[in-house]
């Protein structure tokens, strides 16, 4: 019986296989055609690296008698009794400051497609990255603050057959193993000080948490264990959409994984720094942002967490060059399990950077020309840019755009008439290199209410007063000057007054110039109004300072 059953297994296995020369590989194991003067121990010795797994390649083939072995017989050599040989794990990207030291402690530098092997350790520093593949495919990622050992990398000679250990030290790990279909003696597994993660093909993330370890399924089934000594260790397997923790010598029953979290629409283009994701999930504690520049995740440059606030967040990243990326997000429970994640894709556009925007204020008091009043904008020139565009627009969506303009080079200033009304300006900055030009985001737009200035003050000359008066608003204060040269710098008066009038004790005969400006509610000081030219008609008094006169009326140097 059972040298039939031998028989039809290596038939099966010879008959599914691929010859090259006398050796054929297959699931099971190595088929190997027997060639003059070998016998079972120089076989097993070859293949198994010990003469001593003879006998069970005897057993295996139905073979009792080592010496008399047919030139050309078949022989299974399973795969469990083949040699392991080395693997190497491949860098596929990486970021930041990565620290890569051999087990003889030796630096070794991290570059793209430098072969890394068993007893290799890899530190992630702050805001760095690195990802690696196995031969068979299987990949897995660092982010920061993360330390691991590559503890085992070998893979059974012939069949291939993966087995592969990580030891955590601290940080977390994330790995997409490649199915271990029809190869029962293959493994991947994640060790820790407190866990051991076991795979047989899957996608699931392990975090070393302080006192605790965190294992979360995202596809297949992951056995997890305490690491530990005793002979009945507790032990979950844990499917996808599951998550457990391992703390105080117990494995947690496994949990549902919180969903991917909504991320608020606007954050396709990001056109300001920060870069910021508005986050939402009822349930979670906090979220978690990974940004990377391809769409599986792998090749990740940046990271945050961010606690919730009943379950919102913005989170915010300092700085991300110009151009295309993913953003990878996730919402953690209570317990720190990181949930199911989801990947969009975004853009940053924000350079050249907009300048600051300087004058007018919120308001600005001009005089009417033609009915327009002439505003002046000025802005702030953007180290390297001598391109401005400056829009204004009667709303603040900028869909009523009624001035849009490119200022001349190395300008940082435009005059604008318009009417009185609301407003809305705001300027981007044009980066130019040869014959390509980039402009950049807009600022944030700044209000302005555009109002005509007053008008000079007429002036009514009594005998000992000059009563002034002027257009107002209600709520408005002024300040009224009075000087003998138009450039009012010698005042003869300066009053303020809560009226829009003013009266002066006549001067001397000569020629004067009035003005006046106002002072809203709101703090707003307006632009002096033109100056008014008077003057003052000479007065003869009597000897008891009293206007002389000839028929009512005061008589002047005009008499």
């Amino acid at each position: 019986m059972l040298r039939t059953i031998a028989s039809a297994f290596l038939l099966i296995a010879i008959s599914s296989s691929a010859s090259a020369d006398n050796i054929s590989v297959t699931r099971d194991g190595v088929v190997y055609s027997v060639s003059q003067h070998e016998t079972l121990s120089s076989i097993s010795q070859k293949f198994t690296g010990h003469v001593k797994n003879w006998r069970a390649i005897g057993q295996t083939n139905q073979i009792e008698n080592d010496r008399t072995i047919p030139i050309g017989r078949k022989v299974l050599i399973p795969a469990r009794l083949l040699t392991p040989v080395s693997t190497f794990a491949r860098i596929k990207s990486f970021f930041g400051d990565v620290v890569i030291r051999g087990h003889d402690g030796n630096a070794i530098e991290a570059k793209i497609d430098a072969l890394l092997k068993e007893g290799d350790t890899l530190t992630t520093m702050a805001n760095s990255f690195i990802s690696l593949m196995l031969d068979d495919g299987t990949q897995f990622t660092l982010p920061p603050n993360s330390v691991v050992s590559l503890r085992l990398l070998r893979a059974t000679q012939y069949v291939e057959t993966p087995r592969t250990q990580l030891y955590l030290q601290k940080g977390r790990v994330e790995s997409q193993v490649t199915p271990l279909n029809n190869r029962p003696d293959g493994k991947f597994e994640v060790i820790s000080p407190l866990a051991v993660s076991g795979v047989r093909g899957t996608n699931f993330r392990v975090n070393v948490d302080d006192k605790r370890v965190l294992n979360e399924v995202l596809e297949g089934k992951v056995a997890v264990a305490q690491n530990t000594a005793v002979n009945k260790p507790s032990k979950q397997l844990v499917a996808a959409g599951y998550g457990t923790v391992v703390e105080n010598g117990r494995v947690s029953k496994p949990v549902a994984l919180l969903t991917a979290p909504v991320l608020q629409d606007g954050y396709q283009q990001q056109i300001r720094l920060p870069i910021q994701f508005p986050l939402s999930h009822a349930s979670a504690a906090a979220f978690r942002v990974i940004v990377s520049t391809d769409a599986a995740g792998r090749n990740n440059i940046a990271e945050t967490s961010i606690r919730s606030n009943n379950g919102k967040a913005v989170a915010k990243l300092e700085n991300l060059e110009d151009g295309a990326y993913f953003v990878r997000t996730s919402a953690l429970d209570a317990a720190g399990l990181e949930g199911i994640p989801t990947i969009q894709a975004f853009r940053v556009d924000a350079r050249p950077f907009p300048p600051f925007l300087l004058q007018p204020g919120a308001k600005f008091q001009g005089q009417l020309q033609n009915e327009r009043i002439p505003v002046t904008m000025k802005w702030s020139l953007a180290e390297g840019i001598k391109d401005y565009r400056l829009q204004v627009a009667s709303d603040a969506t900028f869909q009523g755009i009624i001035f849009d303009q490119t200022a001349d080079t190395g300008a940082d200033e435009m005059t604008v008439p318009l009417a009185r009304g609301n407003y809305y300006w705001r300027v981007a900055s044009i980066l130019r290199s040869g014959n390509t030009s980039k402009q950049g985001p807009f600022g944030d737009a700044k209000p302005l209410a555009v109002i005509p200035g007053l008008d000079a003050p007429s002036a009514s000359i009594g005998q000992k007063e000059i009563q002034f008066s002027w257009s107002a608003e209600p709520g408005q204060r002024f300040t009224f000057q009075v000087a003998a040269t138009p450039d009012f710098k010698t005042l003869l008066n300066n009053i303020e007054s809560s009226k829009a009038e003013v009266a002066i004790p006549r001067p001397e005969a000569g020629t004067y110039y009035a003005r006046v400006r106002s002072t809203d509610d709101d703090g707003f000081v307006g632009a002096f109004s033109p100056a008014q030219k008077f003057s003052v008609p000479l007065q003869w008094r009597t000897e008891y300072d009293a206007p002389l006169e000839s028929q009512g009326q005061p008589l002047g140097s005009s008499y």
